[in-house]
């Protein structure tokens, strides 16, 4: 793979997955405490969103984390390095699987959150048919 042959709809999408997982930690580990934030994860009360603060400041993390895997692998991706292409591509399939494994657990776990399923799972889905659809000839 070269900077020329480069999977552009992967880097695209792999950037955008990457801030979509950098707006879950804005509001899951900065602005939890407002009710604005919790109600977009389904939290009925402010009783509830205090129980649940600690484990959304973790995942917020997660989260965080995660997206700039896949922002970082679509950096490296870019730089015609064939050693840094290769561990670009590395963070981008591990971070986009992980944010498409978390989809589909959601969609499993609460089969009524088809739009956070979508928000959480097309960008890293189309990242990977970007990229496997390139490389598998």
């Amino acid at each position: 793979m070269t900077a020329l042959s480069l999977p552009w709809v992967t880097v695209i999408f792999a950037v955008l997955a990457g801030l979509i997982h950098g707006y879950f930690w804005l509001l899951e580990s900065v602005r939890w405490r407002q009710p604005a934030a919790w109600k977009r994860f389904g939290v009925k009360d402010q009783g509830e969103a205090d129980t649940l603060a600690e484990m959304a400041f973790n995942q917020g993390y997660y989260n965080l984390v995660i997206g700039l895997g896949s922002i970082v692998g679509a950096i490296l991706l870019c730089t015609g390095n064939p050693t840094a292409m290769l561990l670009g591509a590395g963070l981008v399939l591990l971070a986009c699987l992980t944010m498409l494994v978390a989809a589909v657990v959601l969609l499993i776990s609460k089969p009524g959150f088809i739009l956070p399923v979508l928000i959480q799972g097309v960008a890293p889905i189309i990242a990977l048919f970007g990229f496997f659809g390139l490389h598998a000839a």
